[in-house]
């Protein structure tokens, strides 16, 4: 019975994400292709979004933002403008920004208090630089009425979002398995580190009693110190922390050292980073724990067989360690997967940001969330699964010896 339940999660876990393919996206906005010369803003979208199929992503009516890339341009919200069917329409206060969705991109919202109801409308919005440059932007879009009128909950926006936002799972998977990896080499390298201190110096000069030794063994202590610290901070800060720091504060430092903003890394890759290192800083302890369960009769009989202490660690310690550890690993690796949703704080575009976007233009996040969160349950439950397999596997190997 077991069985046929673990394999029925499988197979529904496996049919979700292949029905990502069998569904059409659904664009968040019209892009340029022009190439504009330095200094003009180029607009990147709007809501209400002229691509959205019409009934699904319905219109406020109070409301419109417009997302641009300064292209080193800055503009004047005061002095930008927007036309609906003609008019130029009055608002409430004075254009204002919106936060940005990525380092190249910036949005201006205008406001207004009397709500536009279902109908054509005609949108042109005039956008100002401190120049005095003006860009022109047109836009048609069908309204249905006022958003999330009656729906609190809508099957027709999760079918029409559901590939988009499924979408979003391809770097969350790869964000869980390329840190996962990243992590179980700094953990191996942390662990190695901390089981370097093999006494204290008190007990090495009573033994020895050289200054050479006590010199070699200063210089030794330098790994055990290394990843004593790399624990102590990456287990001591929180994660969503750690994110923000290595996104923010990497640009300000290649930009200190003279290095061109080319170099600054993708919001993706530093939060590979950020995830690697506060993983990675967990796992050591995993791992030294790990090595030290191994009986230490297995090291004996390796420098009996005259292998060196490289050789012990390769070929004895480090395989039977990584039997020991897996389970372990395995929980870190489901508990990954959700916590790859911290990175969406940095705009890189998963499942948790994906499902974000899509409620802001849907103007209904209790269906696009709801979407992900299906998707990281069944991402959970699938490599659960799995895990469990191989441990089963592992346990009948060790049956075995």
């Amino acid at each position: 019975m077991q069985r046929r339940l673990y394999r029925s999660v499988a197979l529904f876990a496996a049919a979700l994400a292949l029905a990502v393919t069998a569904l059409t996206p659904v664009a968040l906005g019209q892009e340029t292709t022009a190439s504009p010369a330095p200094g003009t803003p180029v607009v990147t979208g709007v809501i209400p979004n002229p691509d959205d199929p019409k009934g699904v992503s319905t219109w406020t009516g109070t409301q419109v933002i417009v997302n641009y890339e300064p292209n080193g341009a800055e503009l004047a919200f005061d002095q930008c403008r927007l036309f609906i069917n003609g008019q130029e329409q009055e608002l409430i206060r004075p254009p204002s920004e919106v936060p940005a969705i990525s380092r190249a991109t910036s949005g201006i919202q205008f406001k207004w208090d009397t709500r536009y109801e279902k109908g054509d409308y005609e949108f042109r919005v005039e956008l100002v630089t401190l120049t005095g440059e003006t860009v022109e932007y047109e836009w048609s879009f069908a309204s249905e009425g006022r958003a999330g009128a009656g729906q609190l909950f809508s099957f027709n926006v999760m079918r029409t979002w559901f590939r988009f936002i499924a979408e979003g799972a391809i770097n969350t998977v790869a964000l869980t398995v390329i840190s996962i990896v990243l992590a179980s080499i700094l953990a191996l390298l942390g662990a190695l580190g901390r089981l370097s201190k093999k006494m204290t110096f008190k007990q090495a000069w009573e033994r020895y009693g050289s200054w050479a030794y006590m010199w070699r063994m200063a210089l030794g202590r330098i790994p055990y110190l290394i990843a004593t610290f790399y624990t102590s901070l990456f287990r001591g800060t929180p994660l969503l922390l750690q994110i923000i720091f290595i996104y923010q504060v990497t640009p300000e430092v290649i930009q200190r050292f003279g290095f061109s903003p080319e170099y600054n890394p993708p919001a993706f890759w530093a939060g590979v980073a950020a995830l690697s290192l506060n993983y990675g800083a967990y796992l050591t302890e995993v791992f030294r724990a790990g090595i030290q369960a191994v009986p230490k009769g297995q090291t004996e009989a390796a420098w009996a067989l005259g292998l060196s202490g490289w050789q012990t660690q390769r070929r004895i310690i480090l395989p039977q360690a990584f039997k020991i550890v897996i389970p372990a690993v395995g929980n870190d690796f489901i508990a990954l997967i959700k916590d790859t949703s911290l990175v969406s704080v940095i705009t890189v575009e998963e499942l948790l940001r994906r499902a974000q976007l899509a409620g802001a233009a849907t103007f209904n996040f209790l269906s696009t969330l709801v979407v992900a969160a299906a998707f990281y349950w069944a991402l959970t439950i699938f490599f659960s699964f799995w895990q469990a397999k191989l441990e089963r596997r592992m346990e009948r190997d060790k049956a075995r010896e």
